[in-house]
């Protein structure tokens, strides 16, 4: 871009800003250098607009932080505020209304000297910090937050999930929303592993949601995923901390982007993965609009199996301690096949509703049951017949339970048997 074009576009972009203030009617102080516009508020308050010759961002700076807006056609657009003057114009409204002074019609010394001061040789001002400030602000964000060309990610030793690309300019928007699952790398050096930490998304919204990875502690993202509605996507990455945010609209724009006319969400944790431990993050509508959701984090922990009984002649079961301090003992409930975790505080033994439904137990009478957790609403049912290990038990009495994930051996079952124990046997045999 040539001198004269640059200042062709200075020109004409401040032009617009002062039609847009002088528009208002209210008493706004404007002031304008070689690339930055000032607008300072009857309360004191400021809004610098700056413009960058070198890529044309406009960096906005207003009492509640800096944006930086990306030139598209005749305006410019942040992915989070949308286009410039839209935001600009809103941004004026909220500080008009802050304070009743900035309300006010135009000022006898506005009215009376030049809207706009050209400064055409350097000079002590009490603007010179916040202009210095404003250029130093838009410079940093434009460096850290520019996209780069970045490699493709790393050969891998299975096939890499599908449509993995890499992102690499603010290029207009695309026409076609992603596919399911589909992968951005945002960072250089960011790559997949399928040897890695396990991340799946489930999308229970009624929108698709632009899911990003990020350094813990920032919002640059290191990659993003497209999650369609009422779909599930996973992921494999290196292990570590990542922080998280999601883009939610209606019009897609691209990988880096997210939604045109959306919201970019931060979730407030930072998500530890591990290799040995999967996470699954659940996305669930909380309201009609995009935004409206909220993501619940699960870590599933490997699951080692419980150790085989070693059983004798009579039937008794010897068992040993899990590694998590219980005894599991094989057994079934009317053919179903079930895995019983001891519990000799519990005086009634329990099963799942699901267990339930396999066996075909009916006639269940509501009861209320004290937990560990409170009272709950269960049913009582009779079993026809019950295994042990090798014994077999009929019309025995058990606990239906909802939302239950551990079968537990109550009291009315053991009483049947002859129970011994040491520090980590168990020896069930016939009384």
């Amino acid at each position: 871009m040539t001198e004269s074009s640059r200042e062709a576009v200075n020109t004409a972009l401040f032009a617009r800003i002062r039609q847009l203030v002088e528009a208002r009617q209210v008493d706004i102080e404007m002031q304008q250098d070689a690339r930055s516009l000032h607008l300072r508020f009857a309360d004191g308050q400021r809004m610098v607009i700056t413009l960058d010759p070198h890529n044309g961002h406009v960096w906005l700076a207003t009492p509640g932080g800096g944006n930086d807006f990306l030139p598209r056609g005749d305006s410019w657009y942040a992915e989070q505020h949308g286009e410039l003057f839209a935001y600009l114009r809103q941004t004026m409204e909220r500080i008009i209304a802050s304070d009743p002074r900035n309300a006010c019609p135009p000022s006898a010394r506005v009215q009376t000297a030049p809207p706009i001061i050209l400064h055409a040789a350097p000079k002590r001002s009490s603007l010179r910090p916040w202009l210095l400030l404003a250029v130093l602000l838009g410079g940093a964000y434009w460096m850290f937050s520019r996209p780069t060309a970045l490699p493709s990610a790393a050969p891998t030793a299975a096939p890499l999930p599908a449509a993995v690309t890499t992102a690499t300019s603010a290029a207009p928007c695309e026409s076609r929303l992603p596919d399911n699952g589909s992968i951005a790398l945002l960072e250089n050096g960011m790559r997949l592993d399928n040897n890695g930490a396990e991340l799946t998304l489930q999308n229970e919204h009624a929108y698709p949601l632009l899911f990003y990875l990020t350094r813990p502690h920032t919002v640059q993202p290191v990659l993003s995923m497209m999650v369609q509605a009422r779909q599930q996507a996973m992921l494999r990455i290196p292990p570590g901390q990542y922080d998280m945010m999601f883009s939610a609209g209606m019009r897609w724009c691209d990988a880096r982007r997210g939604f045109s006319d959306g919201r970019l969400l931060k979730f407030g944790e930072t998500l530890t993965l591990l290799n040995e431990q999967p996470v699954r993050i659940s996305l669930q509508s909380s309201g009609a609009t995009p935004e409206a959701f909220q993501a619940l984090v699960a870590t599933r922990v490997a699951v080692t199996p419980p150790p085989a009984p070693s059983f004798s002649g009579d039937g008794s079961m010897l068992v040993k301690r899990h590694v998590n301090g219980h005894f599991y003992l094989p057994g079934s409930v009317a053919g179903v096949p079930v895995t019983f975790m001891l519990d000799t505080g519990a005086s009634v033994t329990s099963v799942s509703s699901a267990i339930a439904r396999a066996a075909g137990l009916g006639n269940c009478k509501p009861v209320e049951f004290q937990t560990a957790n409170g009272a709950t609403t269960g049913c009582l049912t009779l079993v026809p017949e019950m295994t042990l290990g090798n014994f077999t038990l009929k019309n025995v009495t058990v606990a239906v339970m909802p939302n239950m994930e551990t079968n537990l051996l109550g009291a009315n079952v053991l009483r049947n048997f002859h129970i011994g124990q040491d520090a980590d046997t168990l020896l069930i045999g016939p009384n």
